[in-house]
């Protein structure tokens, strides 16, 4: 890691490179999230109009099956109060299901003691098993079965909530099933037993379950207390309601959903549904009081927006390291004066002066920087050469006046021991002149022509040679000044 931050430091390019993609980066991050969150929440949307869309075209599909029930079942009542027999009764419980192939079972149940040839009970009772319909006439007590009584406690037709048909007949159900039950009255308006029209609760589920607004969707369907009609687990059905999930966390959520489910509301709630984030879409029932749900997972919700984004991205990705590449490229084309400028003033600062860089053609900054640094290099080599040169004369005058100042020293060590030289050759004649000079002046009338002739010639012998010697002083004098 150091090393990277090393080589990043040492290169411009990458550096500017590196900044320039984290600006860019920075605006489309930016940009992107504004986007996408947008784009999110408009998934979000059509999201839920489609699975509002599912959840009308579910409702409208059980509500079809019930009208369908409900008005054959009116049917059967107007021709029955025409017909108002027996054998009759039986027909139509049985053309009641070869018309209508919802409907699992068919019943007339008249109130008692209605056709006393039959005993006190009778009722027209027609159920399909399979391909085939059984039809019977059963004599047994049903006025305390709660398909039978409810209608006329209410004193309406109503939906009954999902029941397994346990009672003892000779034709009965051993699956769940749900049951439209009517008051029943004779042509002059007289009540005269019940109509019951018994589906199957397996087809309901069915015909829920086919109705999909995304591939992992499921739906559910709750009764008056909340007891589940229709669910992907087949043994939650009937035997457990909403509001009996063990899962404490799910109830958190769950049970408010229940509620807010019974209470009538239609709406959409985001909540976890077995450990994964999910959108849930509810309405009631308005025919029946029930109230179904189409529980849609968010990765089926924002499936196609997540491929999305991860094709996004991973373009961004790619477009970002070609935008790198292409920045780098571009910022080293550009900077390779600049390196060459770097090199040549690292040569220069080591004593290169004659390092030289050729002239660029470019307009912008860089090349007239790099220009004027060519001018600045010749400029500084032309003053480094005229430098060196007046340095060289001045060391070869300096070599000069060295070497003339040595003939000097050495001149006046020669006249110095000239001097001394000729002070002691000169002291011997002057001494020698002297002595004769008072020889003369003291003795001159007592000494003999010949001795004074003798001494005159030695003193002019003397005087001569003091004279040479100042000939030859100034014949040395005149060549020091000379050679000066």
């Amino acid at each position: 890691m150091k090393h990277l931050i090393t080589y990043i430091q040492q290169h411009l390019s990458l550096r500017l490179g590196l900044t320039i993609l984290l600006i860019v980066g920075c605006v489309f991050g930016v940009s992107l999230s504004i986007l996408f969150y947008q784009s999110r929440y408009q998934v979000s949307q059509v999201a839920v109009s489609h699975a509002e869309e599912a959840l009308d075209e579910t409702v409208a599909h059980i509500s079809t099956i019930m009208e369908r029930t409900e008005a054959a079942t009116a049917k059967m009542e107007r021709m029955a109060q025409k017909h108002l027999q027996p054998d009759s009764l039986l027909a139509y419980s049985r053309r009641v299901l070869e018309e209508h192939p919802d409907i699992l079972g068919f019943t007339y149940a008249m109130k008692p003691d209605y056709f006393p040839q039959y005993g006190r009970y009778f009722s027209a009772y027609s159920l399909r098993r399979g391909d085939s319909i059984k039809t019977i006439a059963e004599c047994l007590d049903y006025t305390m079965q709660a398909w039978y009584k409810n209608p006329w406690e209410q004193q309406r037709a109503s939906w009954m909530e999902p029941y397994i048909d346990d009672f003892p007949g000779f034709l009965t159900s051993t699956e769940y099933n749900y049951s439209y039950v009517k008051p029943m009255y004779d042509a002059d308006g007289h009540p005269v037993g019940t109509i019951c029209a018994d589906l199957q609760l397996k087809w309901l589920s069915q015909a829920v379950t086919t109705v999909r607004a995304y591939p992992n969707s499921s739906a559910i369907m709750l009764g008056h207390d909340g007891r589940y009609i229709v669910h992907p687990d087949t043994a939650k059905l009937v035997t457990q309601s909403i509001f009996s999930d063990p899962d404490p966390q799910a109830r958190e959520e769950v049970i408010p959903l229940g509620r807010a489910m019974l209470a009538g509301q239609r709406g959409m709630w985001q909540m976890m549904v077995d450990g994964h984030p999910a959108h849930v879409f509810f309405r009631p029932l308005e025919r029946t009081g029930w109230s179904i749900a189409i529980v849609c997972p968010d990765s089926d919700v924002f499936s196609g927006y997540d491929r999305l984004l991860y094709i996004v991205w991973g373009i961004i990705a790619l477009s970002l390291l070609l935008l790198l590449v292409f920045c780098y490229q571009i910022i080293h084309r550009a900077i390779v004066p600049l390196n060459q400028l770097a090199a040549s003033v690292q040569r220069i600062a080591d004593g290169h002066f004659e390092e030289t860089l050729p002239m660029s053609n470019r307009l912008d900054t860089v090349g007239q920087l790099q220009n004027s640094f060519v001018l600045m290099q010749q400029s500084l080599h032309s003053h480094v050469s005229e430098l060196q040169r007046i340095t060289a004369e001045l060391e070869s005058q300096n070599q000069e006046l060295q070497r003339a100042s040595q003939l000097v020293r050495e001149a006046d060590q020669r006249k110095n021991a000239f001097m001394q030289d000729m002070a002691h050759e000169i002291r011997t004649p002057l001494n020698i002149i002297n002595g004769f000079t008072q020889v003369l002046s003291i003795s001159l009338n007592e000494l003999p022509e010949e001795e004074i002739t003798d001494i005159t010639e030695r003193m002019r012998s003397n005087a001569k040679t003091i004279s040479q010697m100042i000939h030859q002083w100034h014949e040395i004098r005149n060549s020091t000044k000379t050679e000066q």
